[in-house]
């Protein structure tokens, strides 16, 4: 792998997308990282997709493209993150109620990997993912759905005013 980034995107980035003007431009330069390997995602995250609507359902026919090989999710390190986020960072099941949610396998995947975890889910929160992704034991580097468009160059400018401040002075 070497210095290659590989992100791994949570839902709320996919939904949240559907909202911009140039969508359709967003989602087809999703798809060819997702084909190029550079983004992928968890089963769970298209399990949550279903529950959005028929909005989302041309992503299903890349499904295989985005969702990383089970033996990879299901493997025995990812496996031991698991069971050290229901210990450290349990919270991530409680905001869910699900006992396979999403939130955890992002977290456990991208720790195992050190994939870059793209979620808009709020940083001062300390019951949500930027914060799971805070725990020494677990430790990856977890940024927002409009930092990752520009970062991958989608977005050529980000508006100050759009940023928030809690995020932007936390410490790395």
């Amino acid at each position: 792998m070497g210095d290659q980034i590989i992100y791994l995107i949570d839902t709320d980035v996919l939904v949240a997308i559907r909202s911009k003007k140039d969508s359709k431009k967003l989602y087809n330069h999703l798809i060819r990282m997702a084909t190029d390997g550079d983004l992928k995602t968890v089963r769970q995250v298209f399990d949550e997709l279903e529950t959005f609507g028929e909005g989302y359902r041309f992503l299903f026919g890349h499904k295989s493209k985005f969702v990383i090989p089970v033996g990879e999710q299901y493997c025995g390190a990812v496996q031991e993150k698991i069971e050290l986020i229901k210990k450290k960072a349990n919270y991530l099941y409680e905001q869910t109620g699900s006992k396979d949610a999403a939130d955890p396998w992002l977290v456990a995947v991208a720790s195992t990997y050190r994939y870059v975890l793209v979620t808009n889910e709020r940083r001062e929160s300390p019951k949500r993912i930027p914060a799971a992704c805070q725990v020494p034991e677990l430790r990856c580097r977890c940024i927002s759905g409009p930092h990752f468009l520009h970062e991958v160059g989608l977005v050529p400018q980000i508006n100050p005013a759009h940023i928030s401040p809690a995020a932007f002075f936390a410490d790395p």
